[in-house]
This record gives structure tokens, C-alpha cells and sequence, in this order.
């Protein structure tokens, strides 16, 4: 999976406060059900969405698996994610500058200045 769709993932708002959870400690299904008000199976379809971009794994503990956040893959993600983000974009450069392919009319008019 690219980062671009694990980012997707991760942004869901049900699947960030989940993550934001186990980023905690570990929890199974049902005390994540609990703590963030949703189904057991809501929380199950949602886990499993985050199994399968390897952002969360599970250990099973007695009867109940718990999961565990993959901390060092999400930190991957945000990583490229910021890759794309450069400091030499300042904000002036960002409103008095127009790179866009039409005449959207803000390069027309800087450039007449």
C-alpha cells in the first residue's frame, strides 16, 4: 500500500480516534467500542481496514486479541507525506507568485507590476 492510501486510512475520522487510542496503550474491540461509542462490529470492520494497510497488528491475549499500533509505519507515512513540504515556500512567495498552466489573472497581474 502507497503512503498516499495509508494516509487515506488514517484520516477517517472513526479510524483516527481509534488510533489515537492505541497510540495509549493496547485495547481489544470491545473496550475500543466502549471508550469511543460505536459498535463492536463498527470497531471490527474499522480494525480490520487498519490490518490490512499494516498500521495496526493484534496479539492475542486470553481470549481477546489486542492491538498495537505499527508506530514505526506511521511515522513512515508522515515522513513522505512532509517530504513534500518544503521551507523555501514562504507565504509571500505563496500570494504574489502564480505557476498555474492557464491565465488564472493573479500572473497576469503580478506580472504587470
Amino acid at each position: 500500500m502507497d503512503f498516499i492510501q495509508a494516509l487515506h486510512v488514517i484520516t477517517d475520522s472513526t479510524r483516527y480516534q481509534i488510533l489515537r487510542l492505541l497510540m495509549e496503550r493496547h485495547y481489544c474491540v470491545r473496550a475500543i467500542s466502549q471508550k469511543i461509542g460505536i459498535s463492536e462490529p463498527a470497531v471490527s470492520q474499522q480494525m480490520n481496514i487498519l490490518k490490512k494497510a499494516g498500521i495496526i497488528t493484534g496479539t492475542k491475549m486470553g481470549y481477546h486479541m489486542h492491538y498495537l499500533v505499527n508506530v514505526n509505519y506511521v511515522k513512515q507515512i508522515f515522513e513522505q507525506f512532509a517530504e513534500g513540504i518544503t521551507s523555501e515556500k514562504t507565504e509571500e512567495t505563496l500570494t504574489t507568485e502564480c505557476f498555474c498552466e492557464y491565465e488564472c489573472g493573479r500572473k497576469h497581474e503580478y506580472n504587470q507590476r
